[in-house]
């Protein structure tokens, strides 16, 4: 059980996201999401990104502090593409996620 704690408690460093692509966008791979995201993310400690699957991703955060400052943004401009953060959650699965956006 401890174990198990401490995974959670880990976990607090982590985020899901996901990409919301434009019609035609070229996808990007793991490796290109990084480094576009670097210059976006300067000032911010060790992270790593690891894809989920259908444009999910899971970021881990080496300080919680950096969690909080990426969060502070509610949606990130890939141009193109816009990367939407959310709370991570133990029993996350990108196949039952309602593909859902809304245009104004």
């Amino acid at each position: 059980e401890e174990e198990y704690l401490a995974g959670m408690d880990t976990c607090k460093h982590n985020l899901h996201d996901r990409i919301i692509w434009p019609k035609g966008a070229t996808l990007l791979t793991v490796s290109a999401l990084k480094n576009t995201l670097s210059s976006l993310w300067k000032d911010l400690s060790d992270w790593g990104v690891s894809s989920l699957g259908k444009s999910f991703y899971e970021f881990a955060f080496s300080i919680l502090e950096d969690v909080r400052r990426v969060r502070s943004i509610a949606s990130w401009n890939l141009n193109p593409g816009l990367l939407k953060l959310f709370a991570w959650s133990k029993d996350f699965n990108p196949r039952v996620q309602q593909n859902v956006s809304a245009q104004v």
